[in-house]
């Protein structure tokens, strides 16, 4: 886990920037205030957000989110195109590949404390039959 999330540190980073760039351009635009693009400002913002997102995936390889998560490459042709997204949603995409990694380790720590107690509670079972 650590390794993992020591790799996906600079999407983090990268994540923030895009999220930034996003506010900025906002701002440029002057979408808040103008009527004119209210409709469509969510969509003008989402265009922008995966076009910096496919470019930052198709520049930085290092930056490839299934390159830290897939080992053995199954979902290589979808790495570009999963880190766009993840870029594209900002620091929220990233923190959601993170508490998923988290939950699952917890579910693992958990599923394996359950069994060593079944072992053990049958064990104890086993002995108390010989008594």
């Amino acid at each position: 886990m650590d390794q993992l999330t020591t790799s996906l540190g600079p999407v983090f980073v990268a994540g923030f920037a895009v999220q930034q760039l996003l506010e900025i351009l906002t701002s440029v635009l002057n979408l808040d205030s103008n009527v004119r693009f209210e409709n469509y400002k969510k969509a003008i913002l989402s265009v922008a957000s995966l076009a910096m997102g496919f470019l930052l995936a198709s520049q930085i390889p290092s930056l490839r989110v299934l390159h830290a998560v897939d080992s053995k490459n199954v979902l290589n042709g979808w790495d570009l195109v999963i880190t766009a997204f993840v870029l594209s949603a900002g620091t929220e995409g990233l923190n959601s590949i993170v508490k998923f990694m988290k939950y699952s380790k917890e579910d693992k720590k958990a599923t394996a404390a359950r069994n060593n107690a079944s072992e053990a509670t049958a064990s104890a079972l086993q002995q108390m039959d010989r008594v």
